[in-house]
């Protein structure tokens, strides 16, 4: 056998140790979701209609501003790459302040959306449960962007099992809670949708303390006071981090804007194009997963002066990802009616979420492609790439697209869908063919100083 088979299969077996924990940990962020969402379904299809409103809103603005602190893997994992311990420290201590910076403007963003919503919409029992929704669930917040730090600081120091296992208790507690509080089980109160944000929120909270707990116990600090506002790290974060966020408000805009539009064909067409949006959204974890191992792999070795490394860790996660999405676009193909009787009991729902997920299993492949070579540039340090290519690939041709389908030719919510497979599957190519630019001479390839953006 020969020296370059064997170094892919130990980095294969690398990547999958580290990235098996953190997809697991993605998967467990999602399925709150999800387990809301499935709930509500119960409840009514006006409850599940309204919670698509609502999800989509509270969660579009936070990822936004989340995508704001993805620069931390980039620096975390350079200086674990370079066995700088000071510097890891001191970005770790100064990334609690860009979580108070993002919280306070997430939080006014957040209340804007909600205030302009219950303004303009008309009375209804969907905009009631809208406003009830967010004004729980907005308590959160601050606990979303502190738990994000903790998990991207371990991450880069490869101890993801302990964050994973937070996770998955919180995804009990979570369960237990909406049974309890959105169902009325076990004598609690019956609080129907306020029940559902309640249990994000306790659930939320816990993982946080849970979190804290351990960092705690890992680090031993000598007391709980915030080091100085850094300005010049400060300036390093946000100088990769906001091209990043602007990367996560393109992409997840698209789907926000056609969720809006679906909104207004009815009741069943927006409850079909939640329950889609979830289930691609909770496949798309998987990936999203192997996307922080390839920023943490290829960040790691881009530090540790070792390029040919990074780039071979990169194009295997980027595999990797497609070899998983490819089986899910089966799943979806072979058992749309099955997935969609998890959500709902309403035939007409189901009906045309089935046609739906058709076209979801269509940009499965594109989907994993194209989020797991953004973690692999944002190991280099390159945010941009990954922003340009969602700007051309969501909205001059996917969005676009769909709305041209969906109003002039009446295709309906199913035109809407066609134009983001499209989009997709442009952002996939275009960011592939970045990736594979970055890379073709590795002697270019150098970890990221102050000041320098990629």
């Amino acid at each position: 056998m020969n020296r370059t088979s064997i170094s892919l299969r130990s980095e294969l077996a690398d990547t999958l140790r580290l990235a098996g924990p953190i997809v697991l940990s993605q998967v467990g962020h999602m399925s709150m979701a999800l387990v809301d969402t499935a709930i509500a379904g119960y409840i009514s299809t006006t409850a599940l209609a309204a919670l698509a409103l609502s999800v989509n809103c509270f969660w579009t603005l936070s990822s936004i501003c989340n995508g704001s602190l993805l620069a931390l893997d980039t620096y975390f994992s350079q200086a674990v790459g370079a066995r700088d311990n000071k510097a890891l420290s001191r970005y770790f201590s100064q990334s609690f302040w860009s979580c108070g910076i993002v919280s306070l403007i997430s939080g006014v963003c957040v209340l804007a959306g909600t205030g302009l919503y219950l303004f303009f919409a008309p009375p209804s029992e969907m905009r009631d449960f809208f406003g009830v929704y967010m004004r729980t669930i907005i308590w959160c917040q601050p606990s979303l962007f502190v738990f994000f730090v903790l998990q991207r600081y371990w991450q880069a120091r490869r101890h993801v099992l302990p964050m994973t296992i937070i996770i998955l208790a919180a995804n009990v507690l979570n369960l237990m809670a909406c049974f309890a509080l959105g169902m009325g089980r076990w004598g609690f109160p019956n609080l129907g949708v306020r029940g559902l944000a309640l249990a994000t929120v306790c659930s939320r909270y816990s993982m946080v303390f849970a979190g804290l707990a351990y960092t705690w116990w890992k680090l031993h600090p000598s007391g709980v006071r915030l080091p100085r506002l850094d300005w010049p790290v400060q300036r390093q974060f946000f100088r990769l981090g906001l091209p990043a966020a602007s990367h996560t408000a393109l992409e997840i805009g698209a789907f926000t804007i056609a969720t809006l539009f679906v909104g207004g064909l009815g009741a069943v067409p927006l409850a079909a194009h939640h329950v889609s949006l979830m289930m691609a959204a909770t496949t798309f974890m998987f990936p999203l997963g192997m996307s922080s191992a390839a920023a943490v792999r290829v960040g790691t070795f881009i530090g540790a002066g070792q390029p040919e490394r990074a780039r071979t860790a990169g194009w295997l996660c980027i595999g990797v990802s497609v070899a998983v999405m490819s089986c899910f676009s089966l799943g979806y193909l072979a058992f749309p009616r099955l997935l969609f009787r998890c959500f709902t009991r309403d035939a007409a729902v189901i009906d045309l979420g089935v046609k739906i997920l058709m076209l979801v299993a269509l940009f499965q492949v594109a989907d994993g492609a194209q989020v797991s070579t953004t973690g692999a540039l944002r190991g280099l340090g390159n945010t941009r790439s990954a922003m340009i290519a969602n700007l051309i690939g969501h909205y001059p041709i996917g969005l676009a697209l769909g709305l041209v389908l969906c109003f002039v030719f009446g295709l309906g919510v199913m035109g809407l869908w066609t134009g983001l497979a499209a989009g997709l599957i442009s952002v996939a190519v275009m960011l592939v063919r970045a990736w594979q630019v970055a890379t073709r001479d590795t002697s270019l390839l150098q970890p990221v100083v102050a000041g320098q953006v990629v």
